[in-house]
């Protein structure tokens, strides 16, 4: 017992380990959008045809579902990954947290209605919607959703620009995430669900950033006046293009299952409407590094400069493919590489805010 005790206090929820915890956020946040895309792209979105379970029988992949159901399998066992990271994530920061002893009792309500809420979905997969497992799945969600409510207002209330409470937002995130795409395989990969999916890993990289830059000491340079500016239009442009770029990809030949129906909207018009605010954060992002770099005079030694400059390279290379994969017929590679692209740009535009506006809150 004093083994493991030590092993957890002195060791996985050691403050130390706060800087590894938080870079893991990020990457593995940006990580589970590959991983999505490459069950899209391979047309693997029904490899597990049904949720929680992987197939009607059985809870993992079977030798029947092939190729296609490694994949999707695999992927839904990332989410657990990323759980974990969150769960040792928020446990250290809590440890470290002034109000800690006021959080223990709602943090532990919480996972226990985390608890109870996977029992009832995993008892409606065995044994059908029933009274119990209705009442089980809605009792735990509304317990959790007022106990996180009260997590995250003591969290802040003590300490405004703290680690706690994005650490919380983040695992709460990531289980709305593993059931929103439960929801999308029960609607046989609707692409209006899948792009809910999409914009909620946009979110969750946002919080894991967020977390990165309070947990990590910056020098505290000066920041070019356009910059504070442009900082805020620069991020909802941004919003805009992948809000639009969603719109493209439900009206692209990859919907992860070749029998899954498209929106019905035109491709190549949609291609435009998403290049446009495309175009235009990156006509933001290009005025605001010049006017950093032109104040501090340091390419890489400014922090801010040195996000931006960051941020304008991978703007630039996500327009050379989105440009080519729109002229040579979308092929699934290049696909694959944009979705990496916006998922890392979710966390630069995201840099870029929280530095030219000196956001710690």
């Amino acid at each position: 017992m004093q083994l493991l005790k030590n092993l957890w206090f002195n060791t996985l929820v050691s403050p130390a380990r706060v800087r590894l915890y938080v870079w893991l956020s990020l990457v593995t946040q940006v990580l589970i959008v590959v991983t999505g895309g490459a069950v899209r792209l391979t047309a693997s979105g029904l490899g597990c045809p049904t949720w929680p379970k992987c197939t009607e029988d059985s809870l993992v992949t079977t030798e029947e579902m092939g190729f296609h159901g490694i994949i999707e399998f695999g992927n839904r066992l990332l989410t657990f990954v990323l759980l974990v990271i969150a769960l040792l994530t928020y446990a250290t920061l809590l440890r470290m947290h002034a109000a800690k002893n006021r959080l223990l009792l709602p943090t532990f309500i919480f996972f226990g209605a985390v608890i109870g809420l996977a029992g009832g979905i995993l008892s409606q997969a065995i044994i059908g919607l029933n009274v119990f497992t209705v009442a089980l799945i809605a009792v735990s969600a509304v317990i959790m959703l007022f106990t996180a409510l009260n997590i995250v207002i003591s969290a802040r209330a003590v300490e405004l620009g703290g680690l706690v409470a994005p650490a919380f937002l983040l695992g709460l995130g990531i289980i709305a995430q593993a059931i929103v795409g439960g929801i999308t395989v029960l609607t046989g990969l609707n692409s209006w669900i899948v792009g809910i999916h999409f914009v909620i890993s946009i979110g969750l990289i946002a919080i894991a950033a967020i977390l990165v830059w309070r947990a990590l000491p910056k020098p505290s340079g000066e920041i070019a006046p356009l910059n504070k500016l442009l900082a805020w239009p620069t991020a909802a442009v941004s919003l805009v293009t992948i809000l639009f770029g969603v719109v493209v990809t439900g009206a692209g030949p990859h919907a992860g299952d070749i029998d899954t129906p498209r929106n019905g909207l035109e491709l190549e018009i949609w291609q435009h409407y998403h290049s446009w605010p495309g175009y235009l954060m990156l006509g933001l992002i290009i005025l605001q590094f010049l006017s950093q770099w032109f104040m501090s005079r340091k390419l890489w030694a400014d922090l801010a400069t040195r996000i931006l400059l960051l941020t304008l390279v991978f703007s630039i290379l996500q327009a050379v493919v989105g440009i080519l994969q729109a002229r040579i017929g979308v092929p699934a590679l290049l696909v694959g590489i944009h979705m990496f692209g916006a998922a890392s740009l979710s966390a630069l535009v995201t840099f870029q805010l929280l530095s030219a506006r000196k956001i710690n809150r």
